[in-house]
């Protein structure tokens, strides 16, 4: 360990500066040094005591994380409730004072005299209060957010190596959602009890917070970690959730990020975050182990993010009208918008580059905002009636509870007749959200806005799903389309879609068309409109209405077969 000089200025202590070591190692008092990071760069014995470590393990390690509660920076005094052995507690009084360039801790055992005013007959059952209070989850009775970083930073300290290992269900928002709240903390009680049991003596499980859980495994490597939490996942995917609306399998998602003497527990835990960030990017209900691949995908984004909120801010977004063509015409009946990022910046990122990682922050949620708010101003600004816009709706604002009275509150402000403006959510993000989708569908519709199920027959149990949500459209997906004139299985895809959407008096649009020949097989099994890139490529929505009046309505170019470019279909 690192010989440190102690001054005191301030403190009310006075020390030569010769031996701190033996002057400090009289007292009862407990001394620590730090750094400007709170990491340990001296202690005297009683500190190492509290801390259940030798000196030289505590040198470079969290102070605050090894004494839980411990203030991050400069404090007069705070009280602490710490556990001390199986059914005992302790408490300290804690001051943290400037040094140099760090902080000078000071800690106390005040126990005797918070004791004092304690009725001995009930000290028991107080102190019991007392370390559930400081350690456990209240929920779950597993270890808290506090005590599982303890752990992680002690094992550490010791120089200890292995594995921490982070679990976080799918989706259970969902079981919230449907079932109510009190089903939900049954879930996480019953979780807490199947984890552990399958956890062996030695691993430590605690509750991070949420649906997120933490397990620190002692001397375990990676491979083995790996095993260790795809049993616990196939333990989680067993567990029925019953009650309401039938029976439902819940999954989980893990990442997994080795550790050794000498690393961070910061840096430990935001390794197994990133891994498990991945899993659930990956598709969810798997396995991940960090590597330094997934740092690099954070930052980059992370960068992107930073370009979409300065895009927000600065003008950096734009919206493109791709032009919706009836077939038997050739004449555009609307246009579908989609967003563009266009902020100088390099490299240049597509819609399939930013949007994912906007929907995962919750950015996508001011972003769809500022969609359908610009499709409104352009509305209001170009009032033709035969001018409509479509624009698309990300899963995350089907949760967004405001996102309909938000629409509606600007289409009534500006005098917009509501049936110029339709919304496009995809069938995957409607099954995913069902009741968010369906109230939003209900809510706009009851108004006269246009639903349109986009990306249809991409998800499964497509046509169970049509009786539940109340659209005015449906949008083939693309991957019927794209073969659809080869005499392929498509075609009796598609001819019973047109049926069923006829049966049930909504329209029905095709997308990705390309060639000539994929409107002919579209037009003779009933499809009567449709967008691509044979149909009319998009264009920047400033362009499309700098034309004089009504002209947006004419037929646009068509393409050449031997026009085409790189497909740029997808929003």
């Amino acid at each position: 360990m690192r010989t440190c000089t102690p001054t005191t200025e301030g403190t009310g202590m006075n020390i030569d500066g010769t031996s701190p070591s033996e002057v400090l190692a009289a007292t009862d008092t407990a001394f620590a040094i730090t750094d400007e990071r709170c990491r340990v760069r001296w202690v005297n014995p009683v500190m190492a005591d509290l801390l259940e470590l030798a000196p030289d393990q505590c040198d470079g390690r969290s102070l605050p994380a090894l004494l839980a509660g411990a203030p991050e920076g400069p404090h007069t005094g705070l009280v602490l409730s710490i556990r001390a052995g199986e059914d005992q507690h302790r408490w300290l009084e804690v001051r943290c004072d400037p040094l140099n360039e760090g902080y000078l801790y000071r800690v106390m055992d005040v126990t005797r005299w918070r004791e004092r005013a304690v009725d001995p007959a009930e000290r028991d059952e107080w102190q019991k209060a007392l370390i559930r209070m400081a350690d456990e989850d209240p929920l779950t009775g597993l270890l808290n957010r506090r005590a599982l970083t303890r752990e992680l930073e002690r094992h550490l300290a010791i120089g200890g190596h292995g594995a921490l290992l982070l679990l976080d269900l799918d989706n259970f928002k969902d079981i919230n959602d449907l079932r109510g709240h009190p089903a939900g903390d049954r879930v996480m009680c019953t979780l807490a009890n199947v984890l552990r049991d399958r956890l062996d003596h030695g691993h430590v499980l605690g509750r991070l917070g949420g649906d997120e859980f933490a397990v620190v495994l002692p001397d375990t490597d990676e491979t083995t970690a790996v095993r260790i939490a795809d049993r616990l996942r196939n333990a989680v995917a067993a567990i029925p959730v019953t009650g309401g609306v039938g029976t439902t399998r819940i999954t989980a998602s893990a990442g997994v990020a080795g550790f050794r003497s000498g690393d961070d527990w910061q840096a430990v835990l935001a390794n197994a975050d990133l891994a498990l960030y991945a899993s659930k990017d990956g598709g969810r209900n798997r396995v991940t182990v960090y590597d330094q691949g997934h740092y690099a995908d954070t930052a980059l984004r992370v960068t992107v993010l930073d370009r979409l909120r300065n895009a927000l801010a600065n003008g950096g977004l734009e919206l493109h009208g791709m032009p919706m063509v009836k077939l038997g015409s050739n004449r555009v009946i609307g246009h579908e918008l989609l967003l563009r990022l266009e902020d100088g910046q390099e490299p240049r990122l597509g819609p399939g580059e930013f949007l994912p990682a906007a929907e995962r922050s919750g950015l996508v949620l001011e972003i769809d905002r500022w969609v359908a708010g610009t499709a409104i101003d352009a509305l209001v600004a170009h009032p033709y009636p035969g001018l409509r816009f479509n624009v698309n709706v990300s899963g995350r604002t089907l949760e967004d509870e405001d996102f309909g009275d938000f629409v509606l509150d600007r289409l009534a402000a500006a005098g917009v007749a509501p049936g110029r403006l339709g919304f496009e959510i995809t069938e995957t993000a409607a099954v995913t959200n069902l009741a968010a989708a369906r109230s939003l569908a209900q809510q706009l519709r009851a108004s006269g806005c246009r639903i349109s199920l986009d990306d249809f027959g991409a998800g499964f149990g497509s046509f169970v799903h049509l009786k539940q949500l109340p659209i005015t459209g449906l949008k083939i997906d693309g991957e019927f389309v794209r073969a659809i004139d080869y005499g392929s299985r498509d075609t009796v895809l598609v001819q019973g879609i047109v049926d069923i959407a006829r049966g049930l008096g909504v329209s029905v649009v095709a997308e990705w068309v390309e060639r000539a020949t994929q409107v002919d097989a579209l037009k003779r099994l009933g499809v009567r409109v449709a967008q691509g890139f044979h149909l009319g490529k998009p264009e920047p929505l400033r362009e499309l209405l700098s034309r004089p009046h009504g002209t947006w309505m004419r037929t646009p170019r068509l393409m050449r077969d031997t026009d085409q470019e790189l497909s740029e279909n997808t929003p």
